[in-house]
This record gives structure tokens, C-alpha cells and sequence, in this order.
């Protein structure tokens, strides 16, 4: 950013030095341009992933027609305000880089119409030579951003595009030709009447970009639609694993627990009858108490278990247990090594399946996604907080741009949201992930899991 940046600048400083005279001149007459561009650049038409664009198209174009490339460029770098950078919310090397572009693209279209005609503002092809300029300027701008974006995520030409356009491509398409037009004519009517041409086309303009930010509205909307559409069948599929699993955890509860004890009962029970029927009374008298004593032991597991269920949904040993038995599942099912550290854990049943589900998802999201060689689990309590944490050493990824179709990590936001736990997730491409959730038990909240 800063060599694109310094080295324009430097270019465009020489441009205007070398027309010197004149651009001191006309000083006084760039005022209305840069005056109307910070207009209409503190009014983008917005996407709902941060798409913008300035609707300065057809007045930067008019100027390429109308003025000087050094003059051109001057306006389009200072008239380019966007309105992030008062809320600084935008960094120093990125801003001047957009102020770049605002200027670079502009002059470049300017040099290559009066290339053409000495005269473009008088020309009768003044319409023909606008279009010129306006396609040069916006497949030199998309070329320009595209580059950026690809460079710094990897972005294919079909994804740039698709980010780059906004509203519903005919009404793009209809709003570029207008703005085309409207440049043409700007650029006529400025030749009589000057600044305050200006200030006449600010109404087109602007209207032209309500048209557009209508049309990228109602895409916007359609597009949350049919996102919570299917976020809502996801979690709803998720929801079925999730009670399949808890079965599954209660069945090898059941396994472990209690048949063994009601296995020895039903032994037992058939030894009494085998000395029932043999007439073996003295050893009656030595097999009922042992009888008594496994259905004793079948009773109590059964009641211990019972209540562990009341105290979490995750099977008896709660948290911790079943966490490690999802580990030792997993473990057998990929050759990716999983190394987990988990301590017992003190919370209530709601909080415990919480961090379950996240962990489970963050896992499984691991396995499948990451091409790790190595992932860790760690969860611990310290005093009144809980903490976990996975983290591998994979191929990672972007934590803001969630993949269509995948809502793994809209729906971990969404559970720690709801439970009010801090959710992190921490990632560069190539670099690996780390997810990290932490959220505060209340003494009053807590249980043995």
C-alpha cells in the first residue's frame, strides 16, 4: 500500500508541477469538484459484508472529460473522504490507499480520452468518449481492487466480482450506463455555466444511487432470508445429533453402571431357583443374601445414575467424562493426533452441555476442515471461571468471512451469546486455529460434573 501510494503520489506532484501555471489558474475553479466528490462520498451505497461504493463515478468521469490528468487526479485524491476514516476506523496506509485509487483510476481515464480528443468536453463524440472513460475507470478500478483482495486472502477472480457488485447486476449495469450519460452531460453543460453544472447534477446522481441502494437493499434482505432459512434447518439437524448423542451417552451409562449389577441378579436368581428345585435349602439360606446384596447394588447405581441425569444432560461424570469419551471416540476415527488435558468441572447441567456442544463442534470443525497434524483440548476451572480452549496446527482460516452453507461458527456464537461467555476464535490462513471460550460460574451455580 505504501508503494502504490508514495509512487502515484510522486507522479501526480510531478504532473501538477509541470503544469504549474496553470493549475494555479484554475485552483479556485477545483474547489466545486472537490466540494461535490466529499459530498457524495459520505453517502456509499453499502453491502451487508462491507461492500462499498462511492456514487462519485459520473462526476470523477466528467472531470476526466473536462479537465487535465494531474487536475483530475488532485480532485479525485482530495474529494475522496469516506466515512470511516471520521470515525477512525480506518488505518493511515489504507486510507491513503483509497485515496489512491480514488485518484489514479480517474487521471488514467482522462489521459486516455484526451488521447483521443484533444477536446473531449466539446466533442461531438463527447457521449462515446464518457462511456470510454467510464468503462476504463471501472474495469481499471476492479482490476486495481481485485489485485488487493486476491493478494491478501487468496480471493478467485469469480469471488471478487460477485463482492465488487452491488444491487442486482442489470440494475448495476443500468446505473453504470446512467451514470455514463450523466458524465456526458455534465461535461457539456459545464463548458456554459461551470460550478454550477455542479451542483445541478447532484440531484441525478444522488438518485441514481437510491435506485442502486434499493436494488442492494432487497438482495440484502433475501439473502438474511434465506440464511436464517437454513440456519434454521442446520440447528435443527444439530439439535437431533445432539439428543442422538446424549442417548448414546445414557446407554453407556446403562452398559457399564447397571447391567453388570442386573446381570448378577438374574445369575443369582437362577442359582435359588436351580436349589428350589434341587431341594438345596442350607445353600438357599448362603445364596439369597447374596441375591439381596446385587439388587441392592443394581438399585443404588440405578438411583445414583438417575440423579446424575437430573444434574446433566451429558451422562453420569457430566462434563468432563463425557468430553473425554468424545475425545477417545474421535481419536479412533482419524489419524490426526488429539492430545486433551480436561479437569473436573463445577457447573450447572445447562452450562456444561453449552460447552459440550461448542466443544464438540469446534472439534469435529477441526477434523474435518483444518488439516491438522496435531489438535489440542484443554478445559479447566479456575475458581469461578471456566476455560476452553482447541487448538490446532492446520491450514486455518478467515474467523470473519463465514463459508455459504456452513454455520458452525454462527452457531458457537450464538450458544456462548446466550449463556453470556466470551467466544474467540483466532486465525490466519496457513497459520492454524485456536478457539478460546471462557465464561464465569456463579458459586450459586455450581455442581459437580
Amino acid at each position: 500500500m505504501w508503494v502504490v501510494s508514495t509512487s502515484w503520489l510522486g507522479v501526480l506532484g510531478w504532473g501538477l508541477a509541470a503544469s504549474g501555471r496553470h493549475v494555479l489558474a484554475s485552483s479556485l475553479s477545483l474547489i466545486p469538484w472537490i466540494f461535490v466528490l466529499m459530498i457524495v462520498n459520505l453517502l456509499p451505497i453499502g453491502r451487508s459484508d462491507s461492500a462499498y461504493l462511492a456514487p462519485d463515478v459520473p462526476i470523477l468521469v466528467a472531470a476526466g472529460l473536462v479537465l487535465g490528468w494531474a487536475e483530475t487526479g488532485l480532485i479525485g485524491f482530495l474529494g475522496a473522504i469516506d466515512p470511516k476514516e471520521l470515525r477512525l476506523q480506518t488505518s493511515l496506509p489504507k486510507a491513503l490507499f483509497n485515496h489512491t485509487q480514488a485518484s489514479l483510476m480517474p487521471a488514467l481515464a482522462s489521459v486516455l480520452v484526451h488521447a483521443i480528443s484533444r477536446s473531449p468536453a466539446s466533442s461531438p463524440y463527447i457521449l462515446l468518449l464518457a462511456f470510454v472513460a467510464l468503462i476504463s475507470q471501472t474495469g481499471g478500478n476492479y482490476l486495481f481492487v481485485g489485485i488487493v483482495l486476491s493478494l491478501q486472502h487468496g480471493y478467485s477472480p469469480r469471488q471478487i466480482l460477485s463482492a465488487m457488485t452491488l444491487g442486482s447486476a442489470m440494475d448495476f449495469t443500468i446505473t453504470l450506463a446512467a451514470w455514463g450519460v450523466l458524465a456526458a452531460m455534465l461535461a457539456a453543460l459545464y463548458d456554459q455555466v461551470h460550478p454550477w453544472a455542479l451542483l445541478a447534477f447532484l440531484g441525478p446522481a444522488l438518485l441514481a444511487r437510491q435506485a442502486l441502494a434499493r436494488s442492494q437493499m432487497f438482495i440484502d434482505t433475501k439473502r438474511a432470508y434465506i440464511f436464517r432459512e437454513t440456519a434454521l434447518n442446520e440447528i435443527s439437524q444439530r439439535i437431533h445429533d445432539e439428543r442422538l448423542d446424549e442417548r448414546r451417552l445414557i446407554a453407556a451409562d446403562l452398559h457399564d453402571e447397571v447391567l453388570q449389577p442386573l446381570f448378577k441378579v438374574n445369575l443369582m436368581a437362577h442359582v435359588l431357583k436351580s436349589d428350589l428345585a434341587s431341594g438345596r435349602l442350607l445353600e438357599m439360606d448362603q445364596d439369597l443374601p447374596e441375591l439381596l446384596s446385587a439388587a441392592e447394588v443394581a438399585s443404588t447405581t440405578l438411583r445414583d445414575l438417575i440423579g446424575d441425569l437430573r444434574r446433566s444432560a451429558l451422562g453420569r461424570g457430566g462434563l468432563s467424562a463425557a468430553l473425554g469419551g468424545l475425545v477417545r471416540a474421535l481419536s479412533e476415527q482419524t489419524p490426526i493426533h488429539l492430545q486433551a488435558r480436561i479437569d473436573q468441572i463445577r457447573a450447572d447441567a445447562a452450562t456444561q452441555l453449552m460447552i459440550y456442544q461448542i466443544a464438540k463442534e469446534g472439534l469435529v470443525n477441526a477434523l474435518e476442515h483444518s488439516h491438522a497434524d496435531n489438535i489440542s483440548v484443554e478445559l479447566l476451572q479456575v475458581r469461578g471461571l471456566i476455560f476452553l480452549r482447541i487448538e490446532d496446527d492446520g491450514v486455518g482460516f478467515d474467523p470473519m468471512g463465514e463459508r455459504e452453507g456452513h454455520f458452525g461458527i454462527h452457531i458457537m456464537r450464538e450458544r456462548a451469546a446466550a449463556a453470556k461467555a466470551h467466544l474467540s476464535l483466532d486465525s490466519i490462513p496457513g497459520r492454524g486455529a485456536r478457539l478460546s471460550l471462557s465464561i464465569e460460574i456463579q458459586a450459586s451455580e455450581e455442581s459437580l460434573g
